[in-house]
């Protein structure tokens, strides 16, 4: 399906170059409207704070809020003016819960959801971001580097192909941005020898059905090695990648936060541009 409406969430005006770059890369020739999210913590009214915080210390947060609101909205503006997208600023001041409520509200009506990665750097009441709209929005979502962005996207695909619906969905949602890529990998993680028939096997039925899309790829198999499926992935992404396509979450998020995943381990660390569904 045709990406025409990408949801970007943009906490700051510090990373709004590093994500709308490769977000209008993706609208322009598509000509994709472009929706700008940014959410503003609530700060509880007087009284509700702890007695030695005073009205005024209040009134400066409040006044820092809406102040980091409008630089966002203005570096938001400053890019798409001329990109010759359609584009609009939706802006909500909301609690935490209210805020994940609107994360997934808003990220229902669109195409494509993208976001920066986590950082420890930038603080963010939703930082966590990505797993909310990924586990809440029924949207893919595109996960993009801050810290060093990246020259190129969707050039060199690496796919982390396994026998899951998510990794099922992830694929198959990705095709619009996958489509023109110059190299597109799908890529097994095997733990012992004895599983590279069925890998194979698996990565030969994925690449005949991409060829139908008119997608040439291939099928590799990798070792996870002593560290995991996580860190075969994070290598690969290391070898010219661009962008990663992978099923999010296929155990459950609770589950992966108490004994670790591979969705988990991943999306911490996103050296290069990653596409996730759930």
């Amino acid at each position: 399906m045709p990406i025409k409406t990408i949801l970007v969430y943009l906490p700051n005006g510090r990373t709004v170059g590093a994500i709308l770059e490769p977000v209008v890369a993706i609208a322009a020739p598509r000509s994709a409207h472009v929706i700008g999210l940014h959410l503003i913590p609530q700060v509880p009214e007087y009284g509700e704070f702890p007695a030695d915080v005073s009205e005024e210390v209040i009134s400066r947060i409040q006044k820092a809020g809406q102040e980091a609101a409008a630089e966002t909205k203005q570096a938001f503006e400053g890019v798409l003016l001329n990109s010759g997208l359609t584009f609009e600023w939706r802006c909500f001041n909301a609690s935490y819960a209210a805020g994940s409520d609107a994360i997934v509200r808003n990220a229902h009506g669109a195409d494509l959801v993208v976001c920066g990665a986590q950082s420890e750097d930038l603080p963010d009441a939703w930082n966590d971001f990505s797993e909310i709209a990924l586990m809440g929005g029924g949207r893919p979502v595109l996960i993009l580097p801050t810290t060093k962005p990246q020259k190129t996207f969707g050039r060199n695909v690496i796919i982390a192909w396994n026998d899951t619906r998510e990794a099922a969905r992830a694929v198959f949602d990705s095709l619009d941005l996958i489509k023109d890529a110059s190299s597109v990998r799908a890529v097994t993680v095997i733990q012992r020898e004895s599983e590279r028939k069925a890998a194979e096997a698996l990565g030969a039925d994925l690449v005949a059905n991409l060829s139908r899309h008119g997608i040439t790829a291939a099928s590799e198999v990798a070792y996870a090695g002593d560290n995991g499926a996580a860190d075969a992935i994070v290598r690969l992404m290391g070898q010219d990648c661009d962008l990663l396509v992978m099923g999010g979450y296929s155990k459950s998020r609770f589950r992966e936060m108490l004994f670790g995943g591979v969705s988990r381990d991943v999306l911490r660390q996103v050296p290069v541009a990653t596409f996730v569904s759930h």
